[in-house]
């Protein structure tokens, strides 16, 4: 079966992919095919390093549990008793794209640590919202007006960035060296950081002359999306969730992350506001949950990853899952533009079903 997803994998129409499944103790498939930069046609390779832009956010929300764990942080404060520059923060009232101009209501409630972790506090990302993409530059800051009140619905957001910045706060330490020292150190992702490399596949955009190569996006520290890493890294934190956060978080912590933390509402959909960068995105909107971190897949979807699997993605087309109930997880590592593409979810999909089929 494994020569199945080689066969699969290496026909793909991408530049590049890296996949890796594991249990909650071993690596039981990995394949490299493609190249880093098809300008150059460098091999890619298993322990080629990829920007994993918001996989990054699971990351950053297992230190800030690690933080609520030891005290250091309590869940349901209001995230300005960390960061008091977000303690003046207004809401969006009414907005009129055509001349850009805008109006403002207070907050009725603080948002809380939680609401950050689970997306709900109001903030969003200009490249998925056709309000804030209309705004633009200015609507790029973390302190610009939020879109809803906290807690009114589930908005994918810069919210993770507050938590790097939270972290970073809390720790004394900057979000770097925090991670290191709280994850990628007891798990040994000594390929895990935020220095972008020369090696790292480069990210593709889809021209009328096929996958053409762009600039490396620049080092970016933040909590939200700066990561660069491996499949064979990411997987030591995945096998930490397979574990249900062993070492890092006793497993009460854990559960809380992968389950749903949202109440009624759902995950939705988010438009394409920037058609370079995305289409509409995730999968399970209206009826995904999400956690303190994660999206939450609830419906059942035969031969694929199990109801109550917890994933995230990151937008060059990284993908990771953990499925609790058959104890396994994936990692789809891509590095093209836009998120959501085509090919991509085919290559995901394929993956998915093949490795499943793979563990039985």
């Amino acid at each position: 079966m494994s020569q199945q997803i080689d066969q699969f994998l290496s026909h793909q129409d991408i530049p590049g992919v890296v996949a890796l499944g594991t249990t909650a103790s071993d690596t039981i498939y990995e394949g490299a095919f493609g190249v880093t930069n098809t300008g150059t046609g460098d091999t890619i390779n298993i322990d080629t390093p990829h920007a994993i832009m918001s996989m990054t956010k699971p990351i950053t929300s297992f230190a800030i549990m690690q933080l609520v764990e030891s005290g250091r942080i309590d869940l349901d404060s209001p995230a300005a008793d960390y960061k008091p520059s977000y303690r003046e923060m207004t809401v969006l009232d009414q907005v009129a794209l055509t001349d850009g101009s805008y109006t403002t209501t207070p907050l009725d409630r603080d948002f809380t640590i939680r609401q950050l972790l689970t997306h709900t506090a109001g903030f969003g990302y200009t490249f998925c919202n056709e309000t804030l993409f209309g705004l633009r530059p200015e609507s790029e800051k973390t302190d610009f007006p939020l879109l809803h009140q906290p807690g009114e619905r589930w908005t994918y957001s810069v919210a993770t960035r507050l938590l790097g910045e939270i972290v970073a706060e809390v720790t004394g330490k900057d979000l770097g060296a925090a991670l290191k020292e709280m994850i990628f150190d007891p798990l040994d992702m000594g390929n895990t950081d935020f220095e972008p490399r020369e090696d790292q596949v480069y990210p593709h955009n889809m021209t009328d002359d096929g996958w053409t190569p762009a600039k490396q996006f620049p080092g970016m520290p933040l909590g939200d999306g700066g990561l660069i890493s491996t499949a064979k890294d990411y997987a030591k934190f995945l096998r930490c969730l397979l574990q249900n956060g062993k070492p890092l978080l006793n497993e009460a912590t854990f559960q809380s992350m992968v389950t749903n933390q949202i109440g009624d509402l759902t995950i939705q959909i988010q438009p394409a506001a920037n058609k370079s960068w995305t289409y509409p995105f995730p999968r399970g909107a209206g009826i995904d949950k999400w956690g303190l971190g994660f999206q939450i897949h609830v419906a059942p979807d035969q031969g694929m990853r199990s109801p109550g699997s917890y994933s995230w993605c990151g937008l060059m087309n990284t993908y990771f899952w953990g499925d609790p109930v058959k104890r396994v997880g994936g990692i789809v590592l891509m590095q093209t533009l836009p998120l959501y593409n085509e090919p991509c979810l085919d290559t995901l999909d394929g993956f998915e079903r093949r490795f499943y089929e793979l563990v039985g």
